[in-house]
Formats: structure tokens, sequence, C-alpha cells
């Protein structure tokens, strides 16, 4: 892991998750480029999104990383969180869930693209997490009922491929790197279908409000840093998950270099962006919190530090396609 000293400069406590979805965030300890945009960014990686939500709720970090589903649930609940860029995410578009899959085997019954043959069967995913919403969203549009499958909780991604080995599940639901974990480690394992345009899979880093409001100038580091992670990331992909292995034990890099082929990491803050968290909240009002008072999902953005960042550093977005 990197060594770069930050002696002297602001430190901020960040966590993020170990998956691909938080990849930039690792490029920028590791690389220096945090440190590069004046703020010593530290580390703190856990292994879901109620970990993030916990870890910032508890005063362990300022920034944090989490899917759009944990960063809604989270304001609701009445944390004072706010977005000031994205990581993975497709700014293009409002349904990029390309990183998000159902895998089954051979002898399941369960056949490519045919979502109703999953009617009746056990379903391994995490609880409460992206894949778990993703999931719902599959069955609503397939016309069938959450409560009409066995939902086995699994909570480690690594836990997935054993228990479809197994047998123990006829299918998995889940997020790259782990969804070609499972396809590289399960025999006769295929897709039914990967992503399907049912939602944006969009990670966001956020600051807490205090932050936000009170050190501006070190939450600009950030979102500086961040860009500049991001774009080494679309630029040097293989390097990109050598690096994440660094810092997360047990990673497979021949699985992680074909994983990352299905991620977008563009941290633009655009009209794609503000669409994709509508349908979130509209998810989370209908799948999850049922009857709460739907929040002001403009609100929720503080857009200027990566607005800045894009002026003053353009070479960190040259390579991205322009926003219509």
């Amino acid at each position: 892991m990197s060594t770069k000293s930050g002696q002297g400069m602001p430190k901020l406590d960040v966590v993020i998750g170990n998956n691909f979805g938080h990849l930039p965030m690792f490029i920028g300890a590791e690389k220096g480029f945090f440190l590069k945009h004046g703020v010593d960014a530290r580390m703190k990686v856990v292994d879901t999104g109620t970990d993030m939500v916990n870890a910032m709720h508890n005063g362990e970090a300022q920034i944090g990383d989490m899917s759009v589903t944990t960063f809604l649930k989270a304001v609701h609940s009445g944390e004072p969180f706010k977005v000031i860029g994205i990581i993975m995410n497709d700014a293009t578009r409002d349904n990029a869930d390309e990183p998000l899959a159902i895998v089954t085997k051979k002898g399941t019954g369960i056949n490519p693209n045919k979502v109703t043959d999953l009617k009746g069967k056990r379903i391994g995913l995490a609880r409460g997490q992206t894949s778990d919403e993703y999931f719902k969203m599959v069955l609503r549009r397939a016309k069938m009922r959450y409560e009409d499958l066995t939902i086995e909780n699994i909570w480690s991604q690594f836990g997935l491929a054993p228990a479809l080995r197994e047998g123990k599940v006829d299918a998995v639901v889940s997020w790259e790197p782990y969804v070609t974990q499972v396809l590289e480690q399960v025999p006769d394992s295929f897709l039914v279908i990967r992503g399907g345009h049912h939602m944006s899979y969009v990670m966001v880093a956020t600051a807490h409000g205090p932050t936000v409001e009170g050190n501006p100038a070190v939450v600009r580091s950030i979102a500086a840093g961040l860009a500049a992670s991001s774009h080494f990331t679309r630029n040097n992909r293989d390097e990109a998950v050598e690096i994440f292995a660094k810092w997360v034990p047990g990673t497979d890099v021949a699985i992680g270099k074909k994983a990352i082929k299905h991620i977008s990491y563009d941290p633009r803050l655009s009209p794609a962006v503000m669409r994709a968290f509508e349908s979130a909240e509209d998810e989370v009002l209908m799948n999850t919190l049922k009857g709460a008072p739907r929040l002001n999902v403009p609100d929720q953005f503080r857009p200027s530090f990566m607005a800045e960042v894009e002026k003053t550093h353009p070479e960190y977005f040259k390579d991205l396609p322009p926003l219509k």
C-alpha cells in the first residue's frame, strides 16, 4: 500500500467498501491523488453499506462511499449526508446496472433470460443491499412476487459461489467482481440476466453535512482527488485491479480484470444521475420504507465541488462522453 506522507495536510477518514464500486478511492490512496490535491485521506475498508453508514454515524469517518439506495435509506433515517461526487457511474444515462446480475447453473430448471423460471426457487443474496433492491425490481418487471421465492441471506459475497456450487441455492444475485467470481468458480454456471436497465447502480461519495458546510476546501480536495483517481482507473483498468488486490486480501486478479470491463467510473453529477436518484427514491419508498415522506432529491446533492474540479482540471474529464 502507499506510504506517501501527508504530514501537515488536513486529515480525513474515509470509509469505503471492499468491492469494485469503490475502486477509484483505493487508487487515490495508493497513487497519492488525494495528497496531490491537498488532503490526507485515510481509508477504512468495510464489507457492506450498513457498515459504511455506521462508521459515518459513529464519527469514525467524515467521508463515505455507498450505493444510492444505502444513501437514501440513511438520509431517511436522519443521517446528515450530502453527495459530493459519483464513483461507480455512467453519467450519460439513468439505467446503468451492468455490474449487477443473476447467476444460476445447469440442472436448476432456470434458463437464460427467463426470469419467470426463478419462481419457487431458492435465491442467495445479501438482504437489504443493492443486489436485493435490484432483484425486487427485476421481479416486479416480470410480474412476479418476492414472496414467491425463498431468499437465503448470504451476507458475505464470498459465500455466493460455494452456496450455488453445493446446491444450497438455485441462483444468486450480486455485483461485480463477485458476479464474475461465481461464473468462474461454479462449474456449468451462467447468467440468467446481467443488468437489464432496471436501475442505475451508482456508488456515491458522501460527506457529513457539517464537514461540507464547515470545511469546504477539504471536500473540494476530496472531489479533485476522486476525479483524478477515476480518470486513472478508466485508463489503466488492469493496474487498478492489481492495486485493489493489495488492499483487499483474497482478490482474484484474473477475475477482477474480467469483471472491471462491466463498470463505468464517471464522477460527474449529471441530469441522468438526478433521474436515477429520483427513480431509486421511488423504489425505496415502494419496497422498503412504505409510507415514508419523499425526500427532496436535489437537496441531497452538493454539485459545486465536482463542477469546480471540472473547470480547473479538464484533463480528468477529457476522455468522457459529452453529456446531453
